[in-house]
């Protein structure tokens, strides 16, 4: 009988400790007058969000981070590692910049292009010089950033086969991609019609917020572009990040890990009803 108990409580540990858990990106795609979600999540680890708006001209930024020291994030363009400087000022409310839905400080110009790609196996249309990457001299796992006039037309854009089988995205829309340290990719937003883009419902106007938060390691890196070729894109405003513990968020057991465990549980069970019988 002990044999027996020792098997399954043996089993249930050895699941969760040789499999571990999955751990998926957690993504946003929020109204610029709502963070709350991105920012309560990164709060609940007990982690703070750093923010540093974007300026006219400027590719290098200053910031704190969570440890308390000086730290910068450089902006680049993801293929040639230019310098990437926004150009545009706020977006929103006839382009004043003012009003709810408003995009503050300034923007970098995105508008993708059918360009060379390089981002992924197999790559992904759209990773060329008019994505971004931020690149952080302390490792974070949670970014978002806020965009401009996406969602607003090019949904007939097709995705090749391959980029829809190795990333489970949808065949056509205007996507918004982000990855970490140039690794897979994810799709926070896609839009297949205006209805896609969280501003309009919310405040009538066609920007938003697109963030993720990553906890299954840290990045020193962060590229961000579209796939809607011939759509006019804007992102800036506000940056957010952060470094959250390891695991931290968006962590759950494998489906597999969960049938051995359940199986090891009912041994334990059921050996203990034979004992007590």
């Amino acid at each position: 009988m002990k044999k027996i108990v020792f098997s399954a409580a043996f089993l249930a540990v050895s699941v969760l400790s040789a499999t571990g858990a999955m751990a998926a990106p957690v993504i946003f795609n929020l109204p610029v007058n709502n963070l709350g979600p991105f920012d309560s999540i990164i709060t609940g680890t007990g982690s703070s969000v750093s923010t540093v708006p974007a300026v006219l001209g400027q590719s290098v930024y200053n910031y704190i981070d969570n440890n308390g020291n000086p730290a910068t994030v450089t902006v680049t363009r993801p293929i040639s590692g230019a310098a990437a400087v926004p150009s545009e000022p706020g977006f929103g409310s006839g382009n004043g910049g003012s009003g709810v839905g408003a995009i503050f400080n300034a923007l970098w110009d995105i508008a993708p292009d059918a360009g060379s790609t390089n981002l992924g196996s197999p790559p992904i249309p759209g990773f060329n010089d008019a994505g971004l990457t931020f690149t952080f001299s302390s490792p974070v796992n949670a970014f978002g950033l806020e965009i401009g006039d996406w969602g607003t037309c090019c949904e007939w854009h097709v995705r090749p086969g391959s980029v829809q089988s190795a990333y489970g995205v949808p065949a056509t829309g205007s996507g918004l991609w982000i990855s970490f340290d140039g690794g897979a990719a994810t799709l926070p937003a896609n839009a297949l019609s205006f209805n896609d883009n969280p501003g309009p419902s919310a405040y009538q106007e066609y920007t938003n917020f697109i963030g993720a938060i990553d906890s299954s390691g840290f990045f020193s890196s962060v590229s961000f572009f579209g796939d809607g070729f011939f759509e006019s894109l804007y992102a800036g405003g506000t940056l957010r990040f952060a470094s959250v513990p390891k695991g931290s968020v968006g962590t759950v057991p494998e489906p597999a890990s969960l049938a051995l465990l359940g199986l090891g549980v009912a041994g334990l069970v059921a050996a203990r009803r034979r004992k007590a019988a």
